[in-house]
């Protein structure tokens, strides 16, 4: 944690100087005697790596609301509420964690370990991270999220899909019928001794893809902590060129390690008004959290270019750019589902299967020794 710069907010100065007395050493800590309202701004501008803001005046959700003045800025709260209520309201405004107050001095060190190891993690990586996320139950997040690893393994890229969905996870499903090597929880019960070969074997291998499949029973997902999941990240994104995680649709403290990493976050939804309603709510909450536009790519599954609500309406509900959409083709999704092949090895004239070549091209670089000659006049006529 050495060189990490925190900057403190705290209405009460005794209160304030316990903090302090926390910090380990090596942390470059600011500290700002007064309320959030006051001093969120002026802190932000200090650009430090982590504001941690004492909310002890704040027992309503209303004191979460000059958060937004931080943007960009990881926060870690101190409060005396911990009802689900305020923690989904903190969530919104871009709050990391919620430790309670006073803090546990090994709960708030560790806090501390989690921001740095993502610092480290972000700063050594070498993998593209690409995290899925359903604005809705039923989206096809998970169907695109294989699916593009599939199509992006195909065409020559290392590339390993992690199930990140830890209640309801099934994306091995989609791509094969066989039995996982190993699971997610199989890896967090033997945290202490993964590493880049014990991942490699834990990995379900369908065709050229790496798979890492969820729990197979939501109750193991408990076992499952956020310092796994940073883990297996670090680990698969220093192997693989391309990592694809499916989050699914919860977001906590664990789906978050996932999308403070990614590289290009792409939430799915559908053109109906449920979809685009929750699709908005999801893109506030992202903003909440300070992930920048340019990280956060919205994708249109089941296309139709004739529908009731067009592209357009959607962006301008949204307040950004659709990236990508994926054509309708109902036939050869269902059929690849139920079967468990993937959609470009099953139906590789489909609409959908075009589509997913395409933007896997998007992310690989064709080596200059592939690219075919021609002469100088068949360029210029051709």
């Amino acid at each position: 944690m050495n060189g990490l710069r925190i900057a403190i907010i705290s209405p009460s100065a005794r209160q304030m100087e316990s903090l302090l007395a926390l910090l380990p050493a090596g942390i470059h800590a600011s500290a700002y005697h007064g309320t959030l309202a006051s001093q969120a701004a002026h802190a932000a501008l200090g650009a430090p790596d982590l504001l941690v803001a004492d909310l002890a005046d704040g027992a309503a959700s209303d004191a979460l609301l000059p958060l937004q003045a931080c943007a960009g800025v990881p926060v870690l709260a101190l409060s005396l509420r911990q009802d689900a209520e305020f923690l989904l309201a903190a969530m919104r405004a871009g709050v990391r964690e919620v430790l309670p107050l006073p803090p546990d001095g090994q709960q708030l060190r560790a806090a501390l370990e989690r921001v740095a190891g993502m610092r480290r993690v972000r700063h050594n990586a070498r993998g593209k991270l690409l995290a899925f996320v359903s604005c809705k139950g039923g989206s096809g997040a998970t169907f695109l999220a294989a699916n593009l690893a599939y199509a992006l393994a195909a065409a020559g890229s290392r590339t390993a899909l992690l199930d990140f969905n830890l209640q309801f996870g099934d994306a091995l499903l989609f791509l094969s019928d066989r039995a996982p090597v190993r699971t997610l929880a199989d890896l967090a019960h033997a945290h202490e001794r993964l590493d880049a070969t014990f991942l490699a074997a834990s990995m379900t291998e369908v065709g050229p893809l790496s798979v890492l499949a969820a729990a197979q029973d939501p109750a193991q997902a408990a076992d499952i902590l956020p310092d796994h999941l940073a883990s297996v990240l670090a680990l698969a994104r220093s192997r693989y060129d391309h990592v694809v995680v499916d989050v699914g649709r919860n977001l906590d403290a664990r789906s978050l390690r996932a999308l403070d990493q990614a590289d290009l976050i792409y939430p799915v939804l559908q053109i109906t008004l449920p979809f685009i309603r929750d699709g908005r709510r999801l893109l506030e909450v992202f903003g909440g959290l300070g992930y920048g536009a340019e990280r956060i790519s919205p994708v249109v599954n089941r296309h139709e270019r004739r529908g009731d609500i067009g592209i357009a309406e959607v962006e301008q509900t949204l307040g950004m750019a659709v990236a990508r959409t994926i054509p309708n083709h109902y036939a050869a999704a269902a059929a690849s589902v139920n079967q468990g092949v993937p959609i470009i090895r099953l139906a590789g004239r489909s609409p959908v299967s075009r589509a997913l070549r395409q933007w896997s091209a998007g992310f690989i670089e064709v080596p200059v020794a592939r690219r075919r000659w021609m002469p100088g006049w068949k360029r210029s006529f051709g």
